[in-house]
């Protein structure tokens, strides 16, 4: 019995280990593994233990192709790899990584490019290229108007490949009409900084009819476009490959536009520093401007 409960404790840790990080993390962490192994393949030495120079050869390996902050990046699958075995990171307070690190820094830095804003004008464009009467078109142009808004990402809404996960995106019963249909309201139990879903956000989308670019109108639209649907199923039915797809089509001029332009333009329609859940703008950092929707007061 001892050895049986042994059994399943066991592999009720690993099932808990293997949920430790996020999907988009431990893809990521995939990757920098693979780039690890590969380059320890090249040199015939063993992945664990490494010593402070194979370190630094590492960074250096990695510099001819990557931009110094993701060199930084892919050295922390040095550290899981050694804490993973019991060992010290044996990047913790090396000289020889620091110094190598910096020079990289030095020697290759680049300006940071942000992603545009997302600004009304730029949100009139994108509506005037939709063909609103269209199920896809209209699911799109309600969500850009509701990440603009909502400050919300696009993992809030469109579910990666076709496995659609109701705790994580949006569903039909998130939206609830508020008082005297003044706004509506958005239930938000996810998201990249709730990853364990410990707290509830809820947003009140204005209603600004009849604007072009009132998010309510654009949502009511929506719903009734793609007819009645059951409470728990996608509010956005559209995968995530297909809306960005189809807005990159929109905006084939502006490469530098992506979804994340609507959570950064959103923010820049609103007067002083603004904190949402546990996001906050910082006007002081200058990656914020301010918009003005025009036609409203």
């Amino acid at each position: 019995v001892a050895q049986a409960l042994e059994a399943e404790l066991n592999s009720e840790v690993a099932m808990f280990r293997g949920c430790m990080f996020a999907m988009n993390t431990a893809k990521t962490y995939r990757t920098h593994l693979a780039t690890f192994l590969d380059f320890c393949n090249k040199l015939c030495i063993p992945p664990v233990p490494v010593s402070e120079s194979t370190v630094a050869r590492y960074a250096a390996f990695l510099a001819r192709k990557l931009k110094p902050a993701s060199v930084r990046q892919y050295l922390n699958v040095v550290r899981i790899l050694h804490l993973e075995s019991g060992l010290d990171n044996p990047c913790k307070d090396s000289r020889l990584v620091k110094s190598t690190l910096k020079g990289i820094e030095r020697e290759k830095g680049c300006e940071i490019v942000r992603k545009t804003p997302i600004t009304p004008p730029l949100l009139m464009e994108i509506r005037s290229k939709l063909s609103l009467q269209t199920r896809n078109d209209c699911v799109l142009g309600a969500a850009c108007l509701l990440m603009f808004f909502g400050l919300l990402r696009k993992s809030n809404l469109f579910a990666n490949g076709a496995e659609f996960c109701g705790e994580k995106q949006l569903t039909r019963d998130c939206f609830q009409a508020g008082r005297a249909s003044q706004f509506l309201s958005v239930v938000v139990c996810w998201s990249k900084n709730n990853q364990c879903r410990k707290r509830r956000q809820v947003i009140n989308l204005p209603v600004l009819h009849p604007h072009p670019l009132c998010p309510v109108s654009a949502i009511v639209n929506m719903f009734k476009l793609t007819g009645p649907q059951a409470p728990k199923s996608p509010a956005f039915p559209l995968s995530s490959y297909t809306f960005c797809q189809r807005l990159r089509a929109v905006l084939s001029d502006r490469p530098n536009v992506t979804s994340h332009s609507f959570r950064r333009g959103g923010g820049g329609c609103y007067v002083g520093p603004l904190k949402w859940g546990p996001w906050r703008s910082c006007e002081e950092s200058g990656r914020l401007e301010e918009f003005c929707l025009p036609g409203v007061s």
